[in-house]
């Protein structure tokens, strides 16, 4: 008799299912707030574009540094949950303070904090998620809880439109943004109480070693290639420049939360089909795409913002996240030795991450020093171009 048939259900565990929901629950939150977030620092916390740059740019690397960390901290432990736990609940924490904040730094310090809860949840919880699926399922259980993630990013946005057609259309623009951020509150609020739910899989402590995140030992390939992917990452300026672009154009916030609507989807709809074309035809040509696609986004708002090239640009970046962001861990998980893996994909996330802080300091200078604010573009649109060259000569050492 032959195996039998499994059924659709089959490898939901209701861990799964509650990281799921917890992160539905999350993404709401978040994406409420990020479509509104540059116009509420430089509208109502008077921040040029060099402070958006800054804050967006330090908020990234914080996540890239305490994602190491924390796995290393969770394993050592042999547990996931309490740091999930306290990951989702000091991110809520923060996204309650945000609608108090009376200048952008101290709202820099409560975006720092809540990016540290990201950091901290992030590699516990795909940790969690590894342990909490039968092996022959584990991509369904990733699949699945992406797709939450997803549908969360996509319902954040609109619910953020509904909130100030209705509730917040009679206040001023001050008080119907931190309207939106106290609202967006409840969900995260929600999302730590159902975390409680989750039953931490039965795990034993790890002997002490000491962290690494260090490129020794690795392939040469696979160094030039976190070099380009660096290079890339240094290009691939914050979203928010995108949004303030579309105010550039003289089109409305209700138009720049559209327009971000837009990207989730394009990028939800590319990332799942993006990884199974990379398995059939390589990694390096996907990601090519991905780094065309953000040139072209950069080069194409530097030249002539409007809405019909709003539109186009915002697809062309949701296009490039979703060929690029999930292919380039895959590539690097491809060239890591085996007995390296782990420390070679902390090693990566850790240089593209902290780079971001030069990318948003760099991004934001060049905002403030062009008065058309093309310069920030044509950074993006150069850098981003000049990685692409580089893969395009770089020869991978396997079939990747």
């Amino acid at each position: 008799m032959g195996a039998p048939r499994k059924t659709l259900g089959y490898g939901l565990t209701a861990n799964v299912v509650i990281l799921g929901v917890v992160s539905l629950l999350t993404d709401v939150s978040s994406e409420m707030i990020l479509p509104i977030l540059p116009f509420f620092l430089t509208e109502v916390l008077l921040a040029n574009g060099l402070i958006v740059g800054f804050v967006e740019g330090l908020s990234e690397s914080v996540v890239a540094f305490m994602k190491v960390v924390s796995g290393r901290w969770s394993d050592l432990a042999g547990k996931r949950k309490r740091f999930v736990g306290s990951g989702y609940a000091l991110s809520a924490a923060m996204k309650l303070l945000f609608p108090f904040a009376p200048g952008w730094p101290h709202f820099l310090a409560m975006r720092a904090g809540e990016r540290v809860g990201k950091g901290v949840r992030d590699a516990p919880r795909d940790a969690l998620l590894t342990e909490s699926a039968p092996a022959d399922a584990r991509g369904k259980a990733f699949g699945f809880h992406r797709s939450m993630d997803t549908t969360g990013a996509v319902l954040g946005p609109i619910l953020t439109l509904l909130v100030l057609a209705t509730l917040a259309a009679p206040l001023s623009l001050d008080a119907a943004y931190r309207l939106v951020f106290l609202l967006a509150a409840i969900p995260a609020a929600l999302s730590v109480a159902v975390v409680l739910l989750v039953r931490e899989p039965r795990g034993t402590p790890r002997p002490r070693r000491t962290l690494r995140v260090t490129f020794r030992g690795a392939p040469r390939g696979l160094l030039v290639f976190v070099g380009i992917a660096s290079l890339f990452s240094f290009a691939e300026f914050s979203y928010a420049f995108l949004l303030l672009r579309v105010e550039d154009a003289g089109e409305s916030t209700s138009v720049a939360i559209l327009l971000y609507v837009l990207f989730n989807i394009v990028y939800a709809a590319h990332a799942f089909p993006a990884g199974i074309l990379s398995d059939r035809i390589g990694r390096k040509p996907v990601i090519l795409v991905g780094y065309v696609c953000f040139a072209s986004m950069a080069a194409l708002l530097a030249i002539a913002p409007s809405l019909p090239t709003l539109i186009l640009g915002f697809a062309f970046y949701g296009l490039s996240l979703g060929m690029a962001e999930g292919t380039q861990r895959a590539l690097v998980a491809d060239l890591a030795p085996a007995d390296m893996k782990a420390t070679l994909l902390g090693a990566y996330h850790t240089s593209t991450g902290f780079v971001k802080l030069g990318s948003g300091l760099v991004a934001g200078f060049l905002w403030v020093a062009t008065v058309d604010h093309s310069g920030t573009f044509w950074f993006g649109a150069i850098a981003a171009s000049c990685a692409a060259v580089g893969l395009a000569a770089w020869k991978p050492p396997t079939t990747s």
